[in-house]
């Protein structure tokens, strides 16, 4: 079996494998890429061993069939020494000395074109790992989510529920004292702008933030907006902490 062969018949195996083998793997694709290349490039270096090997044997070849060309032409040269049947005797030479040159090369030049497709796979498993590892360290979203919120002045306490979509912002809210009602508002940078509308007073206060993702906070600044019932503050600010999402539970405070 040919060393091409072989690695072909290695990653088959491996990609048989159950799948029960990769669960516990981070990026299975990408660990299966990585099997892939290193295989690859075991196999290169048997392949780089034969195109060696073919090289040094297409050499001596050449060097058999130049040896003889040599003897025919010293022979030609001395021809009332060398009879009519011992010069066919060297051209014939010459030529089975040629053919074997020949094969020599073109077995050469096939382990070299497999050299090179090999190469070629190599460079596209590469690209194709670091597309994927670099599609994985895509930041995630870090606003989507349920948020223990507080607002000073006062301390008041509850839950915003966020849905990001691209750069827009959506959901709902429940305070203490029985405040409910909608979110809107976008995500850009690191910059969270909301608008609070409660189900009773209409669009009540404006909330801007700036989102920490590792922290897992926004802190900022909210006002209440002209059209707002004038009752409590009127301005503060605010701070809110993601909630993990097993303690979700539809939006209750």
């Amino acid at each position: 079996m040919s060393h091409r062969a072989s690695a072909g018949l290695l990653l088959t195996l491996f990609l048989s494998l159950p799948v029960a083998v990769h669960a516990a793997r981070p990026d299975p694709s990408v660990e299966s890429l990585l099997v892939a290349l290193d295989l690859e490039k075991k196999a290169r270096l048997f392949d780089l061993a034969e195109v060696e090997r073919l090289t040094a044997a297409a050499s001596r070849s050449d060097a058999v069939a130049a040896t003889a060309r040599q003897q025919l032409l010293d022979s030609l040269r001395n021809g009332e020494e060398a009879g009519l049947g011992e010069l066919r005797d060297d051209e014939e030479r010459i030529v089975e000395a040629e053919a074997r040159a020949r094969a020599a090369q073109e077995n050469r030049r096939a382990a070299v074109s497999r050299l090179l497709d090999r190469a070629q796979r190599i460079g596209m498993l590469q690209e194709e790992i670091a597309k994927r590892r670099s599609a994985s360290r895509r930041p995630a979203d870090p606003v989507t989510g349920r948020w223990q919120t507080v607002i000073d002045p006062g301390g008041r306490r509850g839950v915003y529920r966020l849905v990001l979509d691209g750069t827009l912002l959506s959901g709902d809210y429940a305070l203490d004292g029985g405040f409910r009602g909608s979110l809107r508002g976008t995500f850009i940078g690191d910059r969270v702008s909301l608008q609070r509308v409660d189900s009773e007073r209409g669009f009540d206060a404006n909330f801007y933030g700036r989102v920490q993702p590792l922290a897992k906070r926004i802190t900022g600044t909210w006002e209440a907006t002209a059209i707002a019932p004038a009752i409590g503050p009127v301005a503060g600010t605010w701070s809110a902490t993601l909630l993990p999402d097993e303690d979700d539970d539809g939006g209750s405070p």
